[in-house]
């Protein structure tokens, strides 16, 4: 507003000023608002004693709710109280941020700032959703995004496109990963188009499509491969027992990693490498018979008993492809595992391979498997060597995952830009043992006892 020498006409102003500032003030809290036009009709209906009387137990009441049901408590009362101030801090200091962050638009004649539309606060990510300005694009807030994070106190900011001209800043604050996994419980059903594998960044459940897919999980020694193979096997070990999926495993470590889940497996080799070539060609020979049986009926395979998805889990595949040392046996594996990644998928043969050393040289059919899941690597150079271009700095720091954390990782899809942070269930001896049980001797799963359940939570498979 523009001020004046009269000092009537100040007063006026400053009054329309105030009236405006504690008119805001109280639409923006509307549980106040309400506390102040209740608390003097109630006080007068009820009387001191009265009024007295029903805080106290509106109190009580609330103790009960937290002592009974603390989830439910913390997701209706606890946070939004907390969400708050989140809310209008974003909005303040939103002007402050770009400016600062050289992410505005100069024009000759003015200068535009990105629009702040909307804010979004949850309990592990809170998602502000930004109009660009025209002549901006979304990685001009990628190379900014970690000085964003620093600015809102975040562990970490992720540019996520929403629509053209539109992104969202996912402000990660509290960290669901931070702590393991528990195995998660097998279920009676199955959905080979969303197994449960663990947990993602935002608290909801980590999916994997499976069933017209492929999935390549890279990681240095430690980094957690084996939770993601064993996640996945406890997902779909009622499709197993139901014969609605077959596993076909090869290790060729000897066994080391997959040798106690041999009772489950309809077939496996670990020993000469030669038992394992002739177990891809008979994948590929599978394969083959299916497409010609299924040409000119149907484009996409429906798992089922008499037709089940078979699932080749290959624990090293470098191993196959790049340090075995007979040349002739190299090839010809590494052309199985060629042919099965392009033309496996739609007939339901999936391949799900773990690797440690992500070099093009060591394979070089990587950017065949549409899921990538990467966990914990050596140097940053790798990430996009696994994800894709850009992925780093979309956000995917697999190299500054600590060792302390083994499971945690990037998965990115074909189609989706952004990658996202996940978490693999920890699976045990103890429960290997119990997906074993479960899969091949047909024993119904016991009801999950408590922990976290994927299957409780939102989640998209990736």
């Amino acid at each position: 507003m523009a001020y004046t020498d009269d000092p009537v006409a100040e007063l006026l102003i400053g009054g329309i000023r105030a009236v405006w500032s504690l008119g805001r003030f109280f639409v923006r809290r509307p549980g106040l608002t309400l506390a102040v036009v209740v608390a003097p009709a109630t006080l007068d209906a009820l009387g001191p004693i009265g009024t007295g009387a029903g805080i106290g137990g509106g109190v009580v009441a609330l103790i009960a709710w937290r002592l009974a049901s603390p989830s439910s408590f913390g997701r209706m009362v606890r946070d939004p109280i907390h969400r708050r101030p989140r809310l209008h801090r974003y909005r303040r200091r939103w002007r402050r941020w770009v400016l600062g962050h050289g992410l505005v638009v100069r024009y000759p004649d003015r200068v535009a700032l990105p629009k702040l539309r909307r804010v979004r606060c949850a309990r592990y990510v809170d998602r502000l959703t930004v109009q660009l300005a025209a002549g901006q694009t979304p990685e001009d807030f990628e190379n900014q995004a970690d000085g964003l994070a620093h600015a809102a106190a975040s562990r970490s900011c992720r540019v996520v496109v929403d629509r053209p001209g539109r992104i969202v800043l996912e402000m990660a604050r509290l960290d669901p990963l931070a702590t393991v996994v528990a195995a998660l419980p097998i279920r009676e059903g199955c959905d080979l188009w969303s197994v449960p594998v663990g947990v993602r960044e935002d608290g909801s459940a980590w999916l994997i499509r499976l069933a017209g897919s492929h999935v390549l999980v890279v990681g240095v020694t430690g980094a957690g491969k084996g939770s993601v193979m064993w996640s996945l096997l406890r997902g779909i070990a009622p499709a197993v027992r139901g014969g609605v999926a077959q596993v076909w495993a090869v290790d060729p470590k000897g066994g080391m990693e997959l040798s106690s889940g041999q009772a489950m497996f309809a077939r496996f080799a670990a020993d000469e490498f030669e038992t394992m070539a002739d177990l891809l060609d008979d994948a590929v020979a599978l394969m083959r018979e299916r497409a010609a049986r299924l040409a000119g009926h149907t484009r996409r395979h429906e798992p089922s008993s008499a037709d089940p998805l078979v699932v080749l889990l290959i624990d090293e595949l470098a191993n196959l492809t790049a340090y075995l040392q007979d040349r002739k046996l190299r090839d010809r594996i590494a052309q199985s595992v060629a042919v099965l990644l392009t033309q496996g998928r739609a007939v339901g043969v999936t391949v799900v391979a773990a690797l440690q050393d992500p070099r093009k040289e060591v394979i070089a059919f990587r950017n065949l498997f549409p899921t990538k899941v990467a966990l914990r690597l050596d140097e940053p150079s790798q990430v996009d060597m696994v994800l894709g271009d850009g992925a780093r700095r979309r956000g995917a720091r697999c190299d500054q995952i600590p060792e302390s954390l083994p499971g945690v990782g990037y998965v990115r899809v074909d189609g989706v830009r952004e990658p996202v942070r996940v978490r693999a269930a920890f699976v045990s001896d103890a429960d290997i043992a119990e997906v074993v049980t479960v899969a091949s001797t047909g024993v119904a799963p016991t009801p999950p006892g408590g922990g976290m359940d994927a299957t409780d939570c939102q989640g998209t498979a990736a």
